[in-house]
C-alpha cells in the first residue's frame, strides 16, 4: 500500500493526462525487513524481455506524472543534497523510492545501472545512448529526444516541454571517466567526506554535463537515465564501502548547514536517519549489485535460510574472460602497434559557472580533472606498449 504526500509539482494543465495532473506524489514506506534481496545489474546484460518490462514500467511512471514528481522533488531540495555529505545517502534513498514505485507497477522489475565507463572514451558508441535503449542527443533546434525508449516524451516540470538532451559539444558528449580513475579515487580516499567530494565533483558531474539539456539541471530526474547513472554512482559507493566493514556503520563530513553528518543525521525530505541507507541489503533497501562484494553477514544469512538472492545469475566466467579490459573500455588494449595510435582524450574541465550553479566545489573539480587526465595519459602509454616476444 502506498502512502501519498503532496509536493509542489508544476504542471501545464493542458495536454496532461488526468492521472498525471494529480498534485499528489506517491511516497511509499520502506519495509522493516527484506523478504527477498534483488540484484541490480548492468542494463546491457538484461535479456530483451527484461529490458522491455523495465521500459514498460518507466513509461507507466511517466504517464502517471511520477517522473515530473521526481524532477520537482530533486530540484526543490537540490542544495541540501549536493555539494555536501548528504549526497550519497540521500540519493541512495531517492533511487530506492523510485525502485519501490517501479515495483508497485511490476514487482519483478529491478532498477539496473548504466556503466558509462565501458564507453568512457567514446560515449557515442554506447548502446545505452542509442535507439535500442534510451536514445541519444536531442534533435537540432529544440533539443527534444526523438529516439529510443523516451522518444518524444513530454515533461511538465519545470514547464511544459519535451524531454531534452543537448550534448556538451553539439554532436558529442566528450569523454567520461575510465573506471581506473574511479578506482584510483577509491584506493586513495580514506573518509566518506573525501570520497564523496571526489566522486561528486568528478565522475558524477561529467556525465550530467556531457548529456546536457534537462540532464545538466537539478530537475534531471525527469529523464530515466538519471536513475541509471545514479545507480552507477551508488554502486561505486557500495564498492568503496565493501573495502572496509566500518563504512557500513559510519559516515562523516558536513551537511548544507555545516552541521556534522553522522549515521544519526536526518535526510532532507525523507526524515529518516542517514544510517538506514548504509547497507544496501539492509531493511527497506534489500538489494545488492551484481559485481560488488556484499557484507559477509548477508551471504551467511542467505545460506542459513537456504535462499538465493532474487534475480541472481551466476557470473559467466567465459564471457568475463573475453570482455575488454575495463581500464581501456570497450575498445580494449592495442598490442603490437606498428603505426601511430590516436590517444584517448581525457574529459575536459567542467565549466566553472555550471559547477557553481550545481553547488559543486571548483577546487575539488580541478583536482579531479588533474587526476583523470593523469590516468588517461597512463592508459595511452600502456596501449602503445609492444609486448615482449617470448
Amino acid at each position: 500500500m502506498l502512502g501519498y504526500i503532496c509536493i509542489a509539482v508544476v504542471m501545464a494543465a493542458a495536454a496532461v493526462s488526468s492521472a498525471a495532473a494529480k498534485s499528489v506524489f506517491p511516497m511509499p514506506q520502506l519495509t522493516s525487513g527484506c523478504s527477498t534481496t534483488s540484484v541490480r545489474r548492468d542494463i546491457t546484460t538484461l535479456a530483451p524481455a527484461e529490458l522491455q518490462r523495465f521500459i514498460h514500467v518507466v513509461h507507466e511512471m511517466h504517464r502517471r506524472g511520477w517522473m515530473d514528481g521526481f524532477g520537482s522533488m530533486h530540484d526543490h531540495i537540490s542544495h541540501q543534497v549536493h555539494g555536501n555529505d548528504q549526497f550519497f545517502a540521500w540519493h541512495r534513498r531517492f533511487l530506492r523510492h523510485f525502485e519501490v514505485l517501479m515495483q508497485e507497477i511490476d514487482p519483478d522489475v529491478v532498477l539496473p545501472y548504466w556503466n558509462w565507463a565501458t564507453y568512457w572514451q567514446n560515449p557515442l558508441a554506447d548502446p545505452v545512448l542509442g535507439a535500442s535503449y534510451f536514445g541519444g542527443n536531442g534533435r537540432a533546434g529544440d533539443s527534444c529526444v526523438v529516439d529510443g525508449a523516451m522518444a518524444r516524451w513530454g515533461r511538465n516540470y519545470p514547464t511544459r516541454s519535451c524531454l531534452t538532451r543537448k550534448y556538451r559539444y553539439g554532436t558529442s558528449t566528450g569523454s567520461f571517466w575510465p573506471m581506473r580513475a574511479v578506482r584510483d579515487v577509491m584506493n586513495t580516499s580514506k573518509s566518506h567526506a573525501q570520497f564523496r567530494s571526489r566522486i561528486e565533483n568528478g565522475a558524477h558531474g561529467i556525465v550530467h554535463l556531457g548529456l546536457g539539456g534537462d540532464f545538466e539541471t537539478m530537475w534531471a530526474p525527469v529523464d530515466v537515465l538519471f536513475f541509471l547513472h545514479h545507480a552507477t554512482i551508488d554502486k561505486i559507493w557500495a564498492e568503496w564501502q565493501s573495502r572496509d566493514q566500518q563504512r557500513f556503520h559510519e559516515v562523516d563530513g558536513f551537511d548544507s548547514a555545516r552541521q556534522p553528518v553522522t549515521a544519526k543525521s536526518i535526510m532532507p525530505f525523507y526524515g529518516e536517519e542517514v544510517g538506514t541507507t548504509l547497507l544496501t541489503s539492509g531493511p527497506g533497501y534489500c538489494y545488492v549489485y551484481d559485481d560488488v562484494p556484499s557484507p559477509p553477514a548477508f551471504f551467511k544469512t542467505m545460506r542459513r535460510r537456504g535462499v538465493q538472492p532474487a534475480f541472481y545469475a551466476p557470473p559467466d566466467q567465459a564471457a568475463a574472460a573475453a570482455a575488454p579490459d575495463s581500464d581501456y573500455g570497450a575498445f580494449g588494449r592495442l598490442a603490437n602497434v606498428s603505426a601511430p595510435v590516436a590517444d584517448f582524450a581525457p574529459p575536459q574541465p567542467m565549466d566553472p559557472s555550471w559547477l557553481r550553479s550545481m553547488n559543486y566545489d571548483l577546487k575539488e573539480a580541478a583536482r579531479m580533472q588533474h587526476l583523470v587526465s593523469s590516468v588517461v595519459a597512463q592508459i595511452n602509454a600502456e596501449r602503445k606498449e609492444t609486448p615482449k616476444s617470448t
